[in-house]
């Protein structure tokens, strides 16, 4: 692939903000089991300095965390995600997300089968 100058490059004013485009970012989900808690907090503390948006994965996301009072510790994250209503789903958790995913599906876990 090679990118090919446009001949006519647009005008700035016709150019999405980078404000506009970051809003749109989010980070994958990790769970508080796949990565520490002060690695998913800062995740969080970053994506809502830049207003993005930082996922919680199926781990939950400990009620603490829900305090926004302080936007520049803003540990809270906007996309919840459940599976199967496990890993502290609470009705609490659901009300603090901009964004909820929900997993419908699991494969196997093939460790507990002896497989």
């Amino acid at each position: 692939m090679s990118l090919v100058p446009s001949a006519t490059p647009l005008a700035l004013d016709e150019v999405e903000s980078t404000a506009s485009i970051i809003k749109r970012f989010s980070t994958g989900a990790m769970s508080y089991g796949s990565i520490s808690e002060e690695a998913h907090s800062t995740l969080a503390i970053a994506m809502n300095r830049l207003g993005a948006k930082s996922n919680t994965g199926e781990g939950g996301e400990d009620d603490e965390r829900f305090d926004t009072s302080d936007p520049r510790w803003n540990r809270r994250s906007a996309i919840k995600q459940v599976a199967s209503g496990r890993f502290g789903v609470t009705s609490r958790f659901l009300v603090n997300a901009d964004d909820i995913q929900i997993k419908m599906a699991r494969a196997p876990n093939r460790a507990r089968e002896g497989n």
